[in-house]
């Protein structure tokens, strides 16, 4: 039954779904699909076109790489590939901070685009455009890793995560296309044992079968099915993202289920993303070009994107802050593969009262405000300090007050959170700022 409903939905549902939204799912599913078998000259051809194409749109509709080419004598013909890209300078999110309204192409109102922007993970949130094409290649790459497991489009599945507490309510269209994905979204801030048991409930009533979310929540539900000796063997895999996937977290889901655990790597404004088809091994999207500068050992560095859909915000050669590791072993996937990625870590902060808090919600929460960095460290029990860096012409006392009332919903009424601002944080040793929580040790 789920292949013909999968069938019915990729065939017909969404293609029209497509057209009415204005979204390319479809179209790339099917080009993904089809990229699987091709030689990886092949793969490489199609990337230089789409390359080419991208550095035309950007020098002759925006202000900045028009500039750019310019100072350097160069014309968008001259960078036919991967390796011509060197003649460009990186660009940083302090680049696009600071020429931020050069980089919106001139022709933007032609585009179907998304605003978006980081999560703040290193430093400010920035903000950008995203267009259709690209928020469609990713979903269907999604799909399609998925269904290595098993999964079929159209099945039920959790998705743990911070729910969009400040976000406006999607439209009637967006929840009916939610509702024929069949996603059950659950807010995942605050992880009590109260709220496990309501989830872990909701998942056996409801008879799903996958698991979707950060690493360190759905750690965390694990941790309480083992302790509560509850049977899930109905769970048939489970999908980590936007957290490292540490060895024990792994090894805790994969014996508790007793499935295949599929991680999964990728930060939306580089539009990079990198599924784990293979045990260890992350597959790269097609759509994006990637180098290594900085490299600190073979194959390790800091990773540079060229996000070769995206025309609403173009961005080559893109330094978003994160090292990884690529390999060689590529076992017959005819695309770059990531063995590694060393810069991105999470942990879980545990309170005496039953509270478990993780960091990516906290920057969901927090990303919302004039903030330019924070920092949470657990002092004791129920002790918990935050401090902020922020913007003073912009930040309100209201907006502290939000914050506060907001994140002492998740620590408990018990708990004693104290608020300090500091100037600035001193950067961490891989450059990036600081940008989350310490547990208590």
């Amino acid at each position: 039954m789920s292949k013909i409903k999968e069938k019915i939905l990729l065939n017909i549902v969404f293609p029209i779904t497509d057209k009415v939204m204005g979204m390319y799912i479809t179209k790339w599913y099917r080009q993904i699909c089809k990229m699987q078998s091709w030689p990886e000259n092949d793969v490489v051809c199609w990337q230089n076109e789409q390359l080419q194409k991208l550095v035309h749109h950007a020098y002759n509709h925006t202000r900045y790489y028009k500039r750019v080419f310019d100072e350097l004598r160069l014309k968008p013909s001259d960078i036919k590939n991967a390796d011509d890209l060197r003649q460009l300078p990186i660009v940083t999110r302090e680049i696009i901070r600071k020429y931020y309204d050069e980089f919106i192409p001139d022709n933007l109102s032609k585009i179907k685009y998304r605003k978006a922007s980081t999560g703040g993970t290193t430093g400010v949130p920035m903000k950008y455009y995203c267009d259709e094409n690209t928020w469609g290649y990713v979903t269907a790459a999604k799909i399609y890793a998925w269904k290595t497991t098993g999964f079929h489009y159209g099945d039920k599945f959790v998705a743990l995560g911070s729910a969009s507490l400040f976000s406006k309510k999607p439209s009637l269209l967006r929840r009916l296309y939610d509702g024929l994905r069949n996603e059950y979204a659950l807010n995942s801030v605050n992880l009590t044992d109260d709220l496990c048991a309501k989830y872990i409930d909701f998942i056996k009533k409801q008879r799903i079968k996958y698991i979707y979310g950060y690493a360190a929540s759905i750690y965390i539900l694990t941790k309480y099915v083992v302790e509560h000796n509850i049977d899930m063997t109905q769970i048939k895999a489970v999908f980590t993202t936007s957290e490292h996937l540490t060895d024990d977290y792994r090894k805790l889901m994969e014996d508790t289920y007793q499935c295949r655990v599929m991680d999964c790597y990728g930060a939306k404004d580089a539009g990079i993303t990198a599924y784990e088809i293979e045990r260890g091994k992350y597959h790269v999207g097609y759509n994006v070009i990637t180098e290594l500068v900085d490299c600190i050992d073979d194959n390790t560095g800091t990773v540079l994107t060229t996000n070769l859909l995206n025309y609403s915000f173009p961005l080559i050669r893109y330094q978003f802050g994160d090292d990884v590791t690529f390999t060689d072993e590529t076992a017959g996937y005819n695309g770059k593969v990531i063995s590694n990625v060393v810069g991105r870590t999470s942990d879980v902060m545990r309170l005496s009262n039953g509270h478990n808090l993780t960091s990516t919600g906290f920057s969901m929460i927090i990303k919302q405000f004039n903030v330019k960095a924070f920092e949470i460290v657990q002092l004791g029990d129920l002790d918990v300090k935050l401090s902020l860096q922020v913007d003073d012409n912009k930040f309100t006392k209201e907006q502290e007050d939000e914050i506060v009332k907001t994140i002492l919903k998740y620590l408990g009424e018990d708990c004693n959170l104290l608020v300090e601002y500091v100037k600035e944080f001193a950067p961490l040793p891989n450059g990036k700022r600081r940008h989350y929580f310490m547990p208590q040790a």
